[in-house]
Protein backbone atom coordinates (compact mmCIF):
# COMPACT_ATOMS: atom_id res chain seq x y z
CA UNK A 1 0.00 0.00 0.00
CA UNK A 2 1.38 3.40 -1.01
CA UNK A 3 1.04 6.11 1.63
CA UNK A 4 1.25 8.95 -0.87
CA UNK A 5 -2.14 7.99 -2.34
CA UNK A 6 -3.87 8.40 1.02
CA UNK A 7 -5.86 11.56 1.47
CA UNK A 8 -6.86 12.88 4.83
CA UNK A 9 -10.53 13.58 5.18
CA UNK A 10 -11.06 17.08 6.54
CA UNK A 11 -14.11 18.90 7.66
CA UNK A 12 -14.82 21.57 5.02
CA UNK A 13 -16.58 23.86 7.50
CA UNK A 14 -13.58 23.76 9.87
CA UNK A 15 -11.21 24.45 6.98
CA UNK A 16 -13.31 27.42 5.89
CA UNK A 17 -13.39 28.81 9.44
CA UNK A 18 -9.64 28.29 9.75
CA UNK A 19 -8.96 30.19 6.52
CA UNK A 20 -11.22 33.03 7.67
CA UNK A 21 -9.49 33.22 11.08
CA UNK A 22 -6.07 33.09 9.42
CA UNK A 23 -6.97 36.07 7.24
CA UNK A 24 -8.41 38.20 10.04
CA UNK A 25 -5.78 37.30 12.66
CA UNK A 26 -2.63 37.24 10.49
CA UNK A 27 -2.98 38.65 7.00
CA UNK A 28 -5.27 41.62 7.71
CA UNK A 29 -3.14 43.14 10.55
CA UNK A 30 -0.02 42.59 8.43
CA UNK A 31 -1.57 44.38 5.45
CA UNK A 32 -2.73 47.26 7.69
CA UNK A 33 0.77 47.63 9.17
CA UNK A 34 2.41 47.67 5.74
CA UNK A 35 -0.12 50.26 4.48
CA UNK A 36 0.47 52.44 7.57
CA UNK A 37 4.25 52.38 7.07
CA UNK A 38 3.84 53.18 3.37
CA UNK A 39 1.43 56.03 4.17
CA UNK A 40 3.88 57.51 6.68
CA UNK A 41 6.69 57.22 4.12
CA UNK A 42 4.61 58.97 1.44
CA UNK A 43 3.56 61.67 3.92
CA UNK A 44 7.19 62.28 4.96
CA UNK A 45 8.29 62.59 1.35
CA UNK A 46 5.45 65.03 0.57
CA UNK A 47 6.23 67.19 3.61
CA UNK A 48 9.96 67.26 2.74
CA UNK A 49 9.30 68.13 -0.93
CA UNK A 50 7.04 71.06 -0.04
CA UNK A 51 9.86 72.55 2.01
CA UNK A 52 8.10 72.36 5.34
CA UNK A 53 9.91 71.90 8.62
CA UNK A 54 10.53 68.17 8.98
CA UNK A 55 12.41 68.41 12.28
CA UNK A 56 9.24 68.26 14.37
CA UNK A 57 8.18 65.04 12.63
CA UNK A 58 11.73 63.68 12.96
CA UNK A 59 11.72 64.41 16.69
CA UNK A 60 8.38 62.66 17.10
CA UNK A 61 9.53 59.64 15.10
CA UNK A 62 12.74 59.36 17.14
CA UNK A 63 10.62 59.45 20.29
CA UNK A 64 8.45 56.65 18.92
CA UNK A 65 11.54 54.64 17.95
CA UNK A 66 13.09 55.04 21.39
CA UNK A 67 9.98 54.09 23.36
CA UNK A 68 10.26 50.30 22.80
CA UNK A 69 13.94 50.36 23.78
CA UNK A 70 13.09 52.34 26.90
CA UNK A 71 10.33 49.89 27.85
CA UNK A 72 12.68 46.95 27.28
CA UNK A 73 15.34 48.53 29.50
CA UNK A 74 12.77 49.12 32.23
CA UNK A 75 12.44 45.36 32.81
CA UNK A 76 16.08 44.81 33.88
CA UNK A 77 15.99 48.06 35.85
CA UNK A 78 12.98 46.84 37.83
CA UNK A 79 14.63 43.43 38.31
CA UNK A 80 17.85 45.00 39.58
CA UNK A 81 15.92 47.27 41.91
CA UNK A 82 14.05 44.25 43.30
CA UNK A 83 17.24 42.25 43.74
CA UNK A 84 18.91 45.20 45.45
CA UNK A 85 15.98 45.63 47.82
CA UNK A 86 16.01 41.91 48.56
CA UNK A 87 19.73 41.90 49.31
CA UNK A 88 19.42 44.89 51.62
CA UNK A 89 16.53 43.19 53.42
CA UNK A 90 18.53 39.94 53.71
CA UNK A 91 21.57 41.79 55.04
CA UNK A 92 19.42 43.35 57.72
CA UNK A 93 17.33 40.31 58.73
CA UNK A 94 19.50 37.30 57.95
CA UNK A 95 21.87 37.41 60.95
CA UNK A 96 19.07 37.27 63.52
CA UNK A 97 17.27 34.53 61.64
CA UNK A 98 20.45 32.50 61.26
CA UNK A 99 21.20 32.95 64.98
CA UNK A 100 17.79 31.45 65.77
CA UNK A 101 18.49 28.59 63.38
CA UNK A 102 21.90 28.07 64.98
CA UNK A 103 20.33 27.86 68.45
CA UNK A 104 17.83 25.29 67.16
CA UNK A 105 20.64 23.28 65.54
CA UNK A 106 22.61 23.31 68.80
CA UNK A 107 19.55 21.96 70.64
CA UNK A 108 19.14 19.27 68.00
CA UNK A 109 22.85 18.37 68.23
CA UNK A 110 22.67 18.13 72.03
CA UNK A 111 19.57 15.95 71.79
CA UNK A 112 21.24 13.65 69.28
CA UNK A 113 24.36 13.35 71.45
CA UNK A 114 22.24 12.64 74.55
CA UNK A 115 20.21 10.05 72.68
CA UNK A 116 23.33 8.40 71.29
CA UNK A 117 24.88 8.31 74.77
CA UNK A 118 21.76 6.74 76.26
CA UNK A 119 21.65 4.19 73.45
CA UNK A 120 25.27 3.13 73.91
CA UNK A 121 25.29 3.25 77.72
CA UNK A 122 23.99 -0.33 78.34
CA UNK A 123 26.55 -1.78 75.95
CA UNK A 124 29.33 0.19 77.61
CA UNK A 125 28.25 -1.03 81.05
CA UNK A 126 28.27 -4.64 79.89
CA UNK A 127 31.64 -4.19 78.17
CA UNK A 128 33.17 -2.53 81.23
CA UNK A 129 31.77 -5.27 83.51
CA UNK A 130 33.26 -7.97 81.27
CA UNK A 131 36.57 -6.10 81.18
CA UNK A 132 36.65 -5.80 84.97
CA UNK A 133 35.98 -9.54 85.31
CA UNK A 134 38.83 -10.29 82.93
CA UNK A 135 41.09 -7.95 84.92
CA UNK A 136 40.14 -9.74 88.12
CA UNK A 137 41.00 -13.08 86.50
CA UNK A 138 44.39 -11.76 85.45
CA UNK A 139 45.05 -10.30 88.90
CA UNK A 140 44.03 -13.58 90.54
CA UNK A 141 46.48 -15.48 88.34
CA UNK A 142 49.24 -13.01 89.12
CA UNK A 143 48.54 -13.19 92.84
CA UNK A 144 48.50 -16.99 92.72
CA UNK A 145 51.77 -17.04 90.81
CA UNK A 146 53.38 -14.67 93.32
CA UNK A 147 52.28 -16.85 96.23
CA UNK A 148 53.62 -19.94 94.61
CA UNK A 149 56.92 -18.22 93.96
CA UNK A 150 57.17 -17.07 97.59
CA UNK A 151 56.42 -20.56 98.85
CA UNK A 152 59.13 -22.09 96.70
CA UNK A 153 61.73 -19.49 97.42
CA UNK A 154 63.88 -20.02 100.47
CA UNK A 155 63.26 -17.66 103.24
CA UNK A 156 66.25 -15.42 103.10
CA UNK A 157 65.45 -13.32 106.15
CA UNK A 158 65.42 -15.04 109.39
Amino acid sequence: MNDSNLTIARNPDAQKAHRRQTFWQIAFPLILGILAVLALGVWTILVAVRGSDVSQSADASISFLLMPAMVITLIPLILFAGITYGLIWLKKNLPTAMFRVQKIMVKIRDGVITGADKTVEPMLRISSFVASLEALKRNKKIIQRNWTIKERAPNVRK
